[in-house]
């Protein structure tokens, strides 16, 4: 006797004959066929763009176009034999991380300190100090002219964690994650680990690294998140408002969230950059750190900025891998937020640094940058035949003592690329860059 159907199985078997069609699984016609079934069948949407998610992830899977290296967990690797090196007594010149040399002030770090001597140390409420979420509220409402309130923010052990926080409570397993490269690492590690599928837009520094034609020719209704990072890491691009628009009319048309990266939003020098914030969007979610702009990378504390029901799956998620940052370090935060010296006096520091990497990488021929925009770093094309960033990167470790990070730990198409910090002193700088144009010039990757 034939076994009975059922709905699962007949999308199931939809799916398997569209595969064999061979046809482009993210083309909307294929989504939409795909959602009529379900609908016909008594399935959810959500299911159907899960399923569809999966299915097309399985189908790079198997033509191999997934089984890329983790390049960006490589970088981690290099940075710590830069660091071996130096502890090993070598002098490096360490360019290949985004941790500037300067540290948290003296004012953030009494501020600590006094919170141990007070006893804070104890366990706290993983939806964060309400002290520094009103500190938060008030700073930024001021700043962008909107109306927040202290149930919008969610305090997070860094922009790590607030990246990892948004992928897990505004999307499901199969869900489709929007990525603009070249990109930090890390974006679609989290992805992958989390069950999503990464869909990958590509810009050019030809075309200024401009990505809103790139991401109207990948977008489809199986996107739920697209991760906005202006101003940009590694590129140091910062959109212009007009851009910006245009990627919040996009998401609106498919009903995307926006997860907005504003990590170096104070490090921008071709004017303001445009903030999520400013603009009326409803699925807006804004990240940010303490760690560059006040130099607090090991103290792991940022935050979120959403929908109070979102930023409460924010603490949520907190709560589960780490049940909440410290409260010393919270109020570490809370003096750095009112430290505007500091603050003004280290985004100075790094745009006069980065037009010192500008000005010196500029001199040869070999190397295509743009004019740094903002962020922390520039992201020079090497135009040299058979150029391998890594193998580059390795050998001017190894000789020269300067470390860089290797383009391809930002996509597959930046092999040609090179990510290089503005984080150490002028003088350094200067001389750091002499070595690598220098090194470049000697094509330094093709010998032994």
């Amino acid at each position: 006797m034939e076994e009975s159907s059922s709905p699962l199985r007949d999308l199931l078997n939809i799916s398997a004959r569209t595969l064999k069609l061979g046809k482009r699984l993210d083309d909307p016609k294929i989504f939409l066929n795909l959602l009529e079934e379900s609908r016909r069948l008594g399935l959810s949407e959500e299911f159907c763009r899960r399923l569809l998610g999966l299915l097309i992830e399985e189908k790079e899977r198997a033509e191999g176009a997934a089984a890329k290296k983790e390049d960006g967990l490589r970088l981690r690797r290099f940075a710590a034999r830069a660091m071996e090196m130096r502890k090993a007594g070598r002098k490096v010149v360490r360019l290949e991380l985004g941790e500037p040399d300067f540290s948290a002030s003296e004012k953030v770090i009494e501020a600590a300190c006094e919170a141990i001597r007070e006893g804070r140390t104890k366990y706290s409420s993983a939806a964060g100090l309400k002290e520094l979420k009103e500190e938060i509220a008030s700073n930024l409402s001021s700043r962008y002219g909107v109306d927040l309130k202290t149930e919008n923010i969610a305090i997070t052990a860094g922009g790590t964690l607030a990246t990892y926080a948004a992928i897990e409570v505004l999307s499901k397993p199969g869900d489709s994650v929007m990525v603009i490269e070249p990109a930090w690492p890390l974006y679609a590690h989290q992805i992958k680990r989390l069950g999503r599928r990464v869909v990958k837009v590509r810009t050019k520094i030809e075309d200024g690294w401009d990505p809103v034609e790139a991401i109207k020719e990948k977008i489809s209704r199986l996107v739920k998140i697209i991760i906005l990072n202006y101003p940009n890491n590694p590129t140091g691009k910062v959109l212009d408002r007009k851009s910006f628009k245009g990627l919040l009319d996009l998401a609106e048309d498919y009903d995307a969230w926006i997860v907005s990266d504003e990590v170096y939003i104070d490090f921008s020098y071709n004017g303001r950059a445009p903030s999520i914030l400013e603009y009326d969007y409803p699925k807006t979610y804004y990240l940010n750190s303490f760690s560059k702009t006040w130099g607090m990378t090991g103290f792991r504390i940022g935050f979120v900025v959403t929908d109070p029901d979102i930023a409460g799956k924010v603490s949520g998620v907190l709560s589960t891998v780490m049940t909440c940052v410290p409260e010393f370090i919270q109020r570490a935060a809370l003096a750095a937020l009112r430290d505007e010296e500091s603050r003004k006096r280290n985004i100075e520091l790094i745009g006069k640094r980065l037009k010192v990497l500008y000005e010196e990488l500029s001199k040869s021929k070999l190397i295509q940058l743009i004019p740094p925009e903002g962020a922390m770093y520039v992201f020079p094309k090497i135009k040299a035949e058979g150029f391998s960033s890594w193998s580059f990167a390795e050998k001017l470790l190894e000789k020269e003592g300067v470390a860089v990070a290797p383009g391809a730990c930002f996509g597959e198409y930046y092999d040609d690329h090179l990510r290089i910090s503005a984080v150490v002193d002028e003088a350094e700088l200067r001389d750091a860059a002499g070595k690598i144009v220098k090194a470049v010039e000697e094509e330094i990757w093709r010998k032994d």
